[in-house]
């Protein structure tokens, strides 16, 4: 045989052994998506940095698990499919629908619910609406964690109710917008309870001032609310 085809027959052996060994690290292969403590979504070839709050999603890893065939030409192109929409990947996010808004307007009413409740209801009718026009970044687990927080407030105990609202605040505490924030933070500090400096017969004031008046049912607070004094303090939540 002459020479220059004892080459050609070298080398495809050696194409035919590295070629499984190729396709094995390509079907390996897979797409990070990562969430940092702040929320921010990025995407990798890389696992997610390890860290409080970090989350991660594997797309499109390991293709052979679901079996040999195609994974030499499949896996690749879903792969540089999720690399290519890296680019855009800040701008990504789940929010909910105008039907599943007017359905929680329509829950925020319900006569079933305490004060705390419908008060947390029309807060989340605002975040909900918030969503679509700020930049949020939720995903659809989170909004998953915010209806199982929603379908809570029809437990028996106010203490559980509490704790689910508590969890729903948490998940948008990372999950919404800047502006979001802080109108959650001006919602724990409306919701904060009050010392009372002094009191007369026809109200009381907190220790910056703010005067509470007296009513049939307790207090009424400066925006409205109604407040209840007890051990020395005014609970307006």
């Amino acid at each position: 045989m002459p020479t220059s085809s004892k080459r050609l027959c070298a080398a495809a052996r050696t194409l035919s052994c590295l070629l499984p060994l190729l396709i094995a690290d390509a079907a390996g292969a897979g797409v990070y998506r990562c969430a940092d403590a702040q929320g921010h979504i990025t995407y990798s070839d890389l696992p997610c940095a390890t860290g409080a709050n970090a989350k991660q999603q594997t797309i499109n890893a390991s293709p052979a698990a679901r079996g040999i065939a195609g994974t030499a030409a499949q896996p690749a192109n879903e792969v540089a499919g999720a690399q290519r929409g890296a680019s855009h990947a800040g701008s990504e996010k789940v929010c909910p629908t105008e039907r599943d808004i007017a359905n929680l307007e329509t829950r925020a009413t319900s006569i079933t619910l305490d004060e705390r409740a419908r008060t947390f209801m029309r807060d989340e009718v605002r975040r909900a609406r918030a969503c679509a026009r700020e930049d949020s970044h939720y995903t659809q687990e989170d909004w998953a964690r915010v209806e199982q927080g929603i379908r809570d407030q029809d437990r028996t105990l106010e203490r559980d109710r509490a704790d689910a609202r508590s969890r729903v605040v948490d998940t948008h505490s990372i999950g919404a917008s800047e502006q979001e924030q802080q109108r959650i933070e001006n919602d724990k500090n409306r919701d904060a309870l009050r010392a009372v400096a002094r009191c007369d017969r026809n109200a009381c004031w907190d220790a910056g001032g703010t005067r509470y008046a007296r009513s049939d049912s307790g207090y009424v607070g400066p925006g409205g609310q109604s407040c209840q004094l007890s051990d020395g303090k005014l609970d307006c939540r």
